[in-house]
């Protein structure tokens, strides 16, 4: 982050601060943060972010791009190993059902077989 960026940083706290405690109105806070921002614009008014275009966006990915689709660190364990809780969670309520059902069976066997 460059100085002009952390300048505007700085304004932005400001201005949100003084939005919030009432100092100014909403559609004075909008003017001038779209002044703030509108300064961090290049001279030709493009933004020096690199935003997509519609083109590039809906071009499917090069096979080489997947690895850095897939996301990082503890996302990728969740979607390797599940979470055992809900594993211990449906293990149970299975196991339970499965009672419940062999009672009822047993109570309609017992009923079928007594004279």
């Amino acid at each position: 982050m460059n100085e002009q960026e952390r300048r505007a940083n700085q304004a932005l706290r400001a201005l949100d601060e003084a939005h919030r405690s009432g100092r100014i109105t909403r559609e004075d806070y909008r003017a001038r943060r779209r002044a703030l921002l509108g300064s961090l614009c290049d001279s030709d008014g493009i933004t020096a972010r690199n935003a997509l275009t519609p083109a590039a966006a809906a071009a499917p990915p090069r096979r080489a791009d997947t690895r850095q689709m897939l996301p990082a660190g503890p996302d990728i364990a969740s979607a390797l190993f599940p979470d055992r809780r809900r594993l211990a969670w449906r293990l149970w309520l299975v196991a339970f059902g499965g009672l419940g059902l062999c009672a009822l069976l047993l109570y309609a066997f017992l009923q079928a077989v007594r004279p």
